[in-house]
């Protein structure tokens, strides 16, 4: 393999030749780039509902002791319930731009930064579909569908930091199969993946993919594999070894290398219970993308005749099996697969720069950069979305009674209460693999389940009690003479452990 595949020189040709026309016939205003403004209104859209996302809370905190202490978090001291237990916080890069953005312009800037990663995200998937030979319109309708899919991972997610630099990564391989050029950059990319997010694991696997499938030369039927050069071999080997070794330049050492393991094998509690990491169910919203997702695949591995690549069937196989193994991973299959399915669609002719009309190209394009404007949130609109959903009034009541004593929190609300009321101490937040480790994490499942409640609000002395108002264990303690509630609004009920009634010979006396 010198310089690929005819299909990948064909891919990098058309997308050279629509670079080059609209070059020639003085075009700034190509069509391609009308039909990604589309993609990024898609986003914009979805991406300015999400906002209320339980974990930037603490990932804020975590940000503003970093900034303020000058020293990496390496023990909690957020809750009582894990108060001394080391901990490592392996997204601590990824929560500096949140915190900077959010002391600048409040809940929008959190929004602006979700928006720039996510814009860069699928700016990157469509030009690797223009790349690898799809027309721009057809490019823009599958990345748009990849946008549906992936936008239940939307919000101001620390994870698309770890996205960004897999699409970088994609895009590095993808320069490396046509030119033999480009590796050098992979592993410094690496060095800043690992500090950033946990996800660089999936980089090795894509890694390890496209060297596996190119170890084999052969046509089966429609599927065909073309073997590494002796020195693409070596330059690919030698630059997988020096990125793992980047893996260690990060301020925890080996335990930050270790962190994706130990979620795997110590923190099964935590993947059995939560939510983004469960199964698909079908019979979902999610689920019936997904399912559009695996016959998308099925229809044009029947109806294109366009050859497969041995390392694009091996790629979409292991985002389908992740994807339908954890939900937050349909972000990562809607990277992996509009690259692959959006060449083998012709739904659109080819781009003609002599038909161009980049006058009529930039008029519409303003007039979607407007609705993006128009319809960003404004700081009155976050405010009401996140009041919606955590209890902001009855931290105000708390901290004005001066109330002292343990408090059992819903799981969603550990974090906010850490970043607005420090001085609280909370029982759990979604910092989930300290609670995993202790058994704290187990706990607070069974109370919310209701088993063995009591008996466990005993173990751990707790004095209040904060939950969303239409749960199970706000049912029960507001019909449990041991518990009174002191405080209720539209959103939570906050209750106290009842006063122990005096013995009756007391009473007499």
């Amino acid at each position: 393999m010198t310089t690929g595949t005819s299909a990948e020189n064909a891919g990098s040709a058309t997308t050279f030749a629509i670079l080059s026309q609209a070059v020639r016939h003085r075009n700034l205003f190509p069509f391609p780039i009308l039909w990604f403004s589309l993609v990024a209104l898609e986003v914009s859209l979805l991406a300015g509902v999400r906002i209320a996302d339980q974990d930037i809370w603490f990932h804020l905190r975590n940000a503003q002791e970093l900034l303020t202490r000058h020293s990496f978090l390496r023990a909690d001291f957020y809750t009582f319930t894990t108060a001394g237990a080391p901990l490592v916080n392996y997204e601590w890069l990824s929560e500096l731009p949140y915190y900077l953005a959010f002391q600048a312009a409040g809940l929008r800037g959190l929004v602006a930064v979700q928006l720039v990663l996510l814009w860069l995200i699928f700016a990157g998937v469509y030009y690797l579909a223009l790349r690898r030979g799809a027309n721009a319109g057809d490019a823009a309708l599958v990345t748009m569908a990849g946008v549906a899919l992936g936008c239940y991972s939307f919000g101001p997610r620390m994870l698309h930091f770890g996205w960004l630099c897999l699409m970088v990564l994609f895009l590095v391989l993808e320069r490396f199969q046509q030119t033999g050029k480009g590796l050098w950059v992979l592993p410094p990319l690496f060095t800043l993946w690992i500090n950033l997010h946990g996800s660089w694991v999936f980089g090795f696997v894509v890694m390890g993919i496209y060297v596996v499938s190119s170890l084999v030369e052969g046509q089966w039927n429609n599927v065909v594999a073309e073997r590494w050069t002796p020195v693409q071999l070596r330059k690919l080997l030698l630059i997988f070894a020096a990125s793992v070794g980047s893996l260690f330049v990060n301020p925890y050492g080996y335990k930050l290398v270790w962190y994706p393991f130990d979620l795997l094998f110590r923190q099964k509690v935590y993947l059995d219970s939560m939510g983004e990491w469960v199964s698909v169910n079908f019979h979902t919203g999610w689920g019936k993308l997904a399912l559009f997702m695996i016959f998308a695949l099925l229809g044009t591995a029947w109806f294109s005749r366009k050859p497969w690549k041995l390392c694009d069937i091996l790629l979409a196989t292991f985002a389908v099996w992740a994807s339908l193994n954890h939900l937050r991973f349909l972000l990562f299959a809607a990277i992996i697969l509009v690259p692959i399915l959006a060449p083998r669609l012709r739904l659109f002719p080819p781009y003609d720069a002599e038909k161009d009309k980049p006058w009529l190209n930039l008029a519409i394009t303003a007039a979607v950069v407007a609705i993006i404007v128009g319809s960003y949130p404004s700081a009155a609109q976050l405010q009401n979305n996140i009041d919606s959903q955590f209890p902001r009034d009855a931290l105000h009541f708390i901290q004005q009674r001066q109330l002292t004593g343990r408090l059992f929190n819903w799981y969603d609300f550990g974090g906010y209460v850490e970043f607005y009321a420090p001085a609280i101490k909370t029982f759990a937040d979604g910092r989930t693999d300290i609670f995993a480790y202790n058994g704290v994490l187990n706990d607070y499942i069974k109370i919310n389940a209701i088993e063995s409640s009591f008996e466990l609000l005993d173990k751990y002395k707790i004095d209040y009690v904060l939950f969303p108002v239409d749960t199970r264990l706000t049912y029960v303690l507001a019909h449990s003479p041991e518990w009174h509630t002191i405080y209720e609004d539209k959103v939570v009920k906050l209750f106290e452990r009842a006063p122990v009634a005096a013995p009756l010979k007391t009473q007499l006396n």
